[in-house]
Formats: structure tokens, C-alpha cells, sequence
């Protein structure tokens, strides 16, 4: 059980479905943007698309880098996701080249790279909501009572994106937690959303940023 701190999940709406395309960094960059701008839910598939046209050789089993994907934030940005929806089986949809009039575009630019993980922790109890890059381990995939539990073995060579939206701390060994905010849907941990501890964030940690 955690006692939860800060927790702020709802400021991004529900928890969405990337599918098995690999666009996790995608979803998280735009629930930031989003949230940035007061706005819904902003197109994963216009940001894919001008991601993938910054990246070198993309293929249709290739993710994004968060530097391809920031930078497609910040110039063209966004239109609603309502506007140009994301097709979860669709692989070769960031090749697709979107229509022109979608709208307004949506744009954000990060204020800070390469955080570490007491920064990462700071700025979420603070109230800010984080991106960040994790090595995946197996109990990543199977959060058992909204808790991750410690691994650390990783899956080699996958690293997922998320939002760090919340901390507390574990009631019987009194570690901080950290809630993060999954791209596969509403039956991941607890409606899209798990907590994962100090120990198991600082292991895995890759990147954090912020807008």
C-alpha cells in the first residue's frame, strides 16, 4: 500500500493505448504537450510522422528517439488528436503524410534534458509532470496491486517512455514510490498507471525531461 504524497495523474485525462507499434516516447511527449497547453489529447500519429521524417533511415520496426520527437514538438507541434486519430495497427503510418488544415498546432519546448532521478523525484512532488525512460524489466509488465516490483534483471535493449506523475511511500518498507503513467491502456496496473520505487527508478533510469 502507498501513501500517496503528490498525485496528479488526472491533469492528463485517461490513460491511452499505444497498441504494439513502438511509439511510446511519442504518447508521452504529447500527454506533455497536451498538458502544457491545456488541451485534449493531441495526434500521436502527425507527431510520428514528422519524427520520422527528422530521423535517419526510418523503418516501420524503428521507435523514436526523443530527440526526433522533441524537436517535431517543438516544429511543426500538434493538431487534436481528434483530428488526425492514432491507428494502433498500423505500422507504416508515420510514412502516411497527414492532410493539410488540421487545425491549430499544438507546440512545446523542453526546459530541461538529461535530469537525473532526485531531480526527476524533486520536480514531480513539486507538482510537475516528468517524462522519463526506463530499462524494462519483466515485472514491468505485470504490476501486481499497482506496484512494480523490484527487479534487476532488464529485458535487453528495450527502454519504454513514461510520465512520472505522482509520489508517495510504501506503507510497510516506508520506500518513496514514484506513480507512472503507461501508454498501454487502462489495464496496466491500475487504469494505465503504477508506482515503482526509489530502488527500481534509480537502477533502470535512462533519461528524464520536462516542459
Amino acid at each position: 500500500m502507498i501513501a500517496v504524497e503528490a498525485e496528479y495523474s488526472a491533469r492528463l485525462g485517461p490513460a491511452r493505448y499505444q497498441g504494439l507499434r513502438p511509439t511510446c516516447m511519442a504518447f508521452a511527449v504529447s500527454d506533455l504537450n497536451a498538458l502544457v497547453n491545456s488541451t485534449d489529447h493531441l495526434s500521436v500519429d502527425f507527431l510520428c510522422h514528422h519524427a520520422a521524417n527528422l530521423a535517419h533511415d526510418w523503418q516501420p520496426a524503428d521507435g523514436f528517439s526523443a530527440d526526433d520527437v522533441l524537436a517535431a514538438a517543438r516544429e511543426p507541434g500538434q493538431p487534436s488528436e481528434a483530428g488526425y486519430p492514432y491507428d494502433e495497427t498500423s505500422a507504416v503510418r508515420p510514412r502516411t503524410v497527414p492532410p493539410a488544415g488540421l487545425g491549430p498546432l499544438f507546440t512545446a519546448v523542453p526546459h530541461a534534458r538529461d535530469l537525473d532521478v532526485d531531480e526527476v523525484i524533486q520536480r514531480v512532488r513539486a507538482g510537475q509532470a516528468v517524462g522519463l525512460v526506463l530499462a524494462v524489466t519483466e515485472s514491468f509488465y505485470y504490476p501486481a496491486a499497482g506496484i512494480v516490483h523490484f527487479e534487476h534483471e532488464v529485458v535487453p535493449d528495450l527502454y519504454h517512455a513514461l510520465i512520472g506523475v505522482g509520489v508517495g511511500t510504501h506503507v510497510a518498507s516506508g520506500e518513496l514510490h514514484m506513480l507512472l503513467r503507461n501508454s498501454w491502456g487502462a489495464a496496466w496496473g491500475t487504469g494505465g498507471h503504477a508506482w515503482i520505487s526509489e530502488q527500481h527508478l534509480k537502477l533502470h533510469f535512462n533519461e528524464g525531461f520536462v516542459f
